[in-house]
């Protein structure tokens, strides 16, 4: 413990008495790891079973497909959605879903987005995270009742910081009661974006016309994801094969919606190109803090040479050094921690919402695996590479010169 406290006692001092440095530090050290933590967290929401694709590895979307000569073929019409899901043998559970874009009447204010169309079965497929209420129940949508489900930001826009819940929204000249409020997820986390989900009971296909529903369907735990396409194969063939049209489709082109969020965003990129990304937000901030964290060791070569000719190692003054540039790294990534949200929010303003229209977010949580998991190990690299040539070269220095003062 003494010689702990021995290592950061005299970091505190140099910390303290070095505060136009330290600030520095810490402030390149925070801006390098805000946007670590949301490449990581980007990379989590497509790889990882977030909400609401805890079961991304189980799902596989029946969409569009092609015959032999590359043509689109006509989708499942809506009318023949049930009886298609029903031939499927072995699934859990089956979702539809379609979009349109409409007007949405809410208490003070309407706003125009993407509403989805969907059964009752959706909500257990894909798991979102409910803020207040809940998912609107079977025997809800087998009885035609007009329920919904919005998300967080949409309660907020529609109903200036009220409960929703119990409340009505107005959608084509339908009145909705909300049953439930869900988190908004990162737009890389699922294709959904729409902010609306309204019962598929008093969907008229208006104003696209398009009467077509997107199938999910779940299998369960046992089964294998080979067996699971290969029955969707089996399936959709045969549908199209009563129509005359030959469908090309295998198990190879057939993906979960895992495997499809994952070549949306590209094999590539995410094999390469995150990593070149984290290497450039590692390197470029480290160099320019290492050649300060050299010239700053310079500064401290008389008082390593004196604990040096007192008998201190140079082993227990590089780990002085290096406890010192710990500790402003850890101050600068939790700084860069706290600042998450905010950078993210800028980001979302500047890029989506001015640029694109849009009101989609990038990160709407910390995942406390990436932090213990990515986070904390590159941020001791960072430690590395930022204060460890410094130190080497501190304690390497000739004891005879320093205390001379120097070569002449």
């Amino acid at each position: 413990m003494n010689r702990w406290k021995n290592y950061i006692i005299p970091a505190f001092y140099h910390i303290r008495h070095n505060l136009s440095f330290a600030i520095f530090y810490v402030l390149g050290t925070a801006l390098a790891f805000v946007f670590i933590a949301i490449v990581l967290q980007l990379v989590y929401s497509v790889v990882g079973n977030e909400p609401p694709m805890v079961n991304a590895d189980r799902i596989v979307c029946v969409d569009e497909f092609r015959d032999g000569q590359g043509c689109l073929l006509d989708k499942i019409p809506a009318e023949e959605t049930a009886s298609f899901m029903e031939s499927i043998r072995g699934c859990e559970l089956c979702a539809v879903s379609h979009t349109e874009v409409t007007d949405v009447f809410g208490e003070y204010t309407f706003v125009t987005n993407s509403v989805d169309y969907v059964n009752a079965d959706y909500w257990h497929v894909f798991r979102f995270e409910f803020v207040e209420g809940r998912a609107f129940l079977r025997e809800e949508f087998e009885n035609k009742q007009p329920v919904a489900v919005i998300s967080e930001s949409m309660a907020d826009m529609l109903f200036k910081g009220e409960s929703p819940v119990g409340k009505n929204i107005e959608c084509q000249k339908v009145v909705y009661t909300i049953t439930g409020v869900v988190k908004d997820v990162s737009v890389f986390t699922t294709g959904i974006s729409g902010k609306v989900w309204l019962s598929d009971k008093y969907n008229t296909f208006a104003p696209s016309g398009s009467r077509y529903h997107e199938i999910y369907v779940l299998f369960p735990d046992g089964v294998s994801v080979s067996t699971a396409k290969q029955e969707i194969v089996r399936v959709v063939k045969e549908y199209y094969a009563r129509r005359g049209e030959i469908a090309i489709i295998s198990a190879e082109t057939l993906y979960t919606m895992k495997e499809s969020q994952v070549h949306q965003i590209g094999v590539q990129l995410l094999l390469y190109g995150v990593p070149v990304a984290l290497l450039i937000l590692l390197f470029v901030p480290s160099i320019n803090i290492m050649t300060l964290s050299v010239a700053n060791s310079d500064k401290q070569s008389e008082e390593i040479a004196i604990r040096r000719a007192i008998g201190a190692s140079r082993r227990a003054l590089f780990f002085q050094i290096m406890i010192e540039n710990l500790m402003l790294v850890v101050i600068g990534v939790f700084l860069g921690l706290l600042l998450l949200f905010p950078v993210v929010h800028v980001i979302e303003e500047v890029c989506i919402k001015e640029v694109i229209g849009g009101m989609e977010f990038l990160v709407t949580r910390i995942n406390f695996g990436v932090i213990l998991g990515c986070i904390l190990p590159l941020m001791l690299v960072f430690t590395l590479l930022t204060g460890g040539f410094s130190a080497y070269v501190a304690v390497k220095k000739n004891l005879a010169e320093v205390l001379k003062g120097g070569i002449k």
